[in-house]
């Protein structure tokens, strides 16, 4: 055995593996620093005009596509929730029972202020499945105050089959609701990294949808739907920024396109 080659083998075998190590190290070490410029080039244009910010995480985050069905109601689910949950309320069914919509007997008062607490305890006491949905907004003029389905708390953003609409007279009462619900909510594929919020943002701002001196104040990670069946739904990580309190955006968190979402526009496909 000629132990001299053998010992060379190896000095070269472990060079060999030290060159490798040192070239992965610097390809990371380049994408980290890509990755920071990017961010402080972003960062620095925002505050050249102006526009505000909340803080936002920066570490990488991972997340994967859903899939979820329509909720078809049935008769013998308000007998399983009992008469005192629904026992001030008159409900049919709509839209092959998809929709449920409630008349309530007596109006549930909110103030001038929108006391939603008030609310929030019906919808926990009062409504079938009221733990799944989250606030979204109150219009006053439409005289609406709505909630979307959530998954692990992040909202289905304007998703017509998993909505909670509440509607109120002019006392500021509320005198009924409308409900849809998805359901079989089920993780497809493995969790894929997605875009960072200062990612989404920048996708915005290059687009002149923020304009100087805003403040985005506020920025969340939730849902939309990428293929709308009656039958099924196949849904997409979204980035959610809203602009000065008031205006929402909404950026693909995989591929980071603009998304135009309006519920008026939706349409179901058989």
């Amino acid at each position: 055995m000629d132990w001299s080659k053998i010992k060379t083998i190896f000095i070269i075998s472990f060079l060999i593996l030290d060159f490798y190590l040192i070239y992965e190290f610097l390809n990371i070490r380049n994408a980290s620093q890509y990755e920071l410029l990017a961010e402080t080039s972003i960062d620095k244009q925002l505050k050249t005009d102006g526009i505000e910010y909340v803080e936002l995480p920066t570490e990488d985050i991972k997340d994967n596509y859903l899939s979820a069905i329509p909720k078809s109601f049935k008769s013998e689910e308000l007998k399983w929730y009992g008469n005192p949950k629904l026992s001030n309320q008159s409900i049919i069914f709509a839209n092959k029972s998809y929709l449920l919509e409630s008349v309530l007997k007596k109006p549930l008062k909110l103030g001038k202020g929108y006391e939603m607490s008030r609310l929030n305890n019906f919808i926990n006491n009062h409504v079938i499945y009221g733990e799944q949905y989250r606030f979204w907004e109150i219009n006053k003029e439409a005289k609406t105050i709505t909630y979307y389905q959530q998954y692990k708390e992040k909202s289905f953003f304007k998703n017509i089959y998993g909505e909670l609409t509440f509607y109120l007279n002019d006392r500021n009462e509320v005198i009924s609701y409308k409900q849809t619900l998805l359901e079989n909510i089920k993780e497809l594929k493995e969790k894929e990294k997605i875009l960072k919020p200062i990612e989404a943002i920048e996708t915005l701002y290059e687009k002149g949808l923020i304009p100087p001196n805003s403040n985005i104040s506020n920025v969340e990670l939730g849902y939309y739907t990428l293929v709308h069946l009656t039958s099924s739904q196949v849904l997409t990580p979204a980035w959610r920024v809203v602009i000065n309190g008031e205006q929402n955006l909404f950026v693909n968190a995989f591929e980071g396109q603009l998304i135009q979402l309006n519920n008026e526009d939706k349409k179901i496909v058989e």
